[in-house]
């Protein structure tokens, strides 16, 4: 994320929860946590968030880096454990409540930290940040849609490119080269490409399978640009689809469109998953639709809001969300169909660009 991009307003936001909650100082070493407050993007740095002033820490690899993509305050380069560090440097001297992401540390982080802030009340909080990324503004979705249009080209492409004989495993390194190729920095996840009775997996990464004449393929995957993830899912068929096949896939696609078409701001996000879950149920298939219908997406490919049965948010503009109905049939296939959305007033924008209706190749 370029340093021109204005982070004040998340660290307005941060500033005024931490007053909320009677907090002196907030910090993270979480990659997306930093890279959204400050713009880092490297692989090893801490920030601390207090009253007056932000504060990045990292390692010499960073040094040159961090004066042109970090907007912290102040921006310190060290050796070792980076919270004795800020610990050394006196961040911490005036300040008696510390607050650290606790669903974002293993236990040797939080004893490291424990350690070197022994003096410091250190307070777990969950949230702050997670639910300020759930709403993106313009520049995250303008970065959102150069990864979907990198994927949709990926997919443009690789259907020009599969044929029986192919393994899945060929198909799925073909995506991933395509991905850098096109200007990803990577895939977004391991890529999953599920074929004929491997369909039934809903994560099914790729096998040394040969696709068969007469198989669904189902293709799921998403690449990161400057840190923003794409999510997409299209299943196609090699050779002639049977009814039967025809039939589930056209309930499945029934069931996302029904769910986008939902998509608005103030539904309750239960709601969009109920829906398609009950379209899928109607014709006889809902034991075969066992995961949640979505999720959001940005600098994690899955976070805030979730799209499923018990969910309890509300759907608000700026979410980023997929809806990824599917109908799994051991030993025979399986199908899903996945788009990702920003939810609007009185809609959604549809961010991926590839067609929905079943390709036959």
């Amino acid at each position: 994320m370029p340093l021109k991009y204005n982070f004040q307003r998340r660290i307005v936001y941060l500033r005024n929860e931490m007053q909320r909650q009677k907090i002196d100082a907030f910090i993270s070493s979480f990659l997306p946590t930093t890279q959204y407050l400050c713009g880092y993007q490297g692989s090893n740095g801490l920030l601390v968030v207090t009253n007056l002033k932000s504060y990045f820490l990292t390692d010499f690899r960073y040094e040159e880096i961090i004066q042109t993509e970090v907007t912290a305050d102040v921006k310190i380069v060290a050796q070792g454990s980076l919270s004795k560090a800020a610990s050394k440097k006196k961040i911490f001297s005036s300040l008696k409540k510390v607050a650290f992401e606790k669903d974002r540390l293993t236990v040797a982080e939080f004893e490291n930290l424990k350690k070197n802030l022994a003096n410091k009340k250190l307070v777990p909080v969950s949230g702050i940040v997670e639910n300020l990324r759930a709403v993106k503004d313009d520049f995250e979705i303008r970065t959102l849609k150069r990864a979907f249009d990198t994927s949709d080209k990926v997919f443009q492409a690789i259907i020009g490119m599969i044929k029986p004989g192919m393994t899945e495993l060929q198909i799925s390194a073909e995506i991933s080269y395509l991905h850098k190729k096109y200007g990803a920095q990577n895939d977004a996840f391991d890529v999953i490409v599920a074929s004929g009775v491997r369909g039934s997996l809903p994560h099914g990464t790729a096998s040394s399978k040969k696709i068969g004449n007469g198989e669904f393929i189902t293709l799921d995957f998403g690449c990161v640009v400057d840190g923003y993830h794409s999510d997409m899912t299209r299943t196609i068929c090699v050779g002639k689809p049977t009814a039967d096949m025809k039939k589930v896939y056209r309930i499945v696609l029934d069931a996302q469109q029904k769910a986008c078409d939902a998509v608005r701001a103030g539904i309750a996000a239960r709601k969009i998953d109920t829906i398609a879950r009950k379209h899928i149920q109607s014709r006889g298939y809902g034991k075969y639709f066992g995961h949640s219908l979505g999720h959001g997406v940005g600098l994690e490919i899955h976070e805030l809001p979730r799209i499923a049965p018990k969910s309890k948010e509300k759907l608000n503009v700026g979410h980023v969300i997929t809806i990824e109905p599917g109908i799994y049939i051991p030993k025979q296939f399986g199908v899903r169909i996945e788009d990702t959305v920003v939810v609007r007033e009185r809609g959604c924008e549809v961010l991926t660009g590839s067609p929905k209706e079943l390709i036959i190749i």
